[in-house]
């Protein structure tokens, strides 16, 4: 099986879609699979899929949200990632989507399908 990136940028993939996802439900309001349906059709999800660092490594997880809701509501979020000591249920959603999307080198749309 081919995987889309190489296993050293795995960890800053999963931490960066784990505080995305904590970034737009705690901080930005928005509900899980809403916000999870935007990533899909942004195509930012594909882009991560297939490891472009841009989105898997060069953005902080706020960032990516920010990206997101650039490409699907043409505005920009104003709001500051507040500072979580603990990692919510959403964060560790999106951390445990990002290992199982790279290791079964499927499409985040199919694992939603599946689901």
């Amino acid at each position: 099986m081919t995987r889309a990136y190489d296993e050293t940028y795995l960890d800053d993939a999963m931490n960066n879609l784990g505080d995305m996802l904590d970034y737009a439900v705690f901080d930005l309001g928005f509900g899980l699979s809403e916000f999870f349906t935007f990533f899909i059709n942004s195509g930012i999800a594909k882009s991560f899929g297939k490891g472009n660092p841009r989105y898997t490594a060069g953005m902080s997880g706020p960032e990516l949200a920010s990206e997101v809701i650039f490409k699907t509501q043409r505005t920009r979020p104003t709001e500051l990632p507040s500072e979580n000591i603990e990692k919510s249920p959403e964060y560790w959603t999106g951390w445990i989507l990002a290992y199982y999307q790279w290791h079964s080198a499927s499409r985040f749309s199919d694992l939603i399908k599946k689901a």
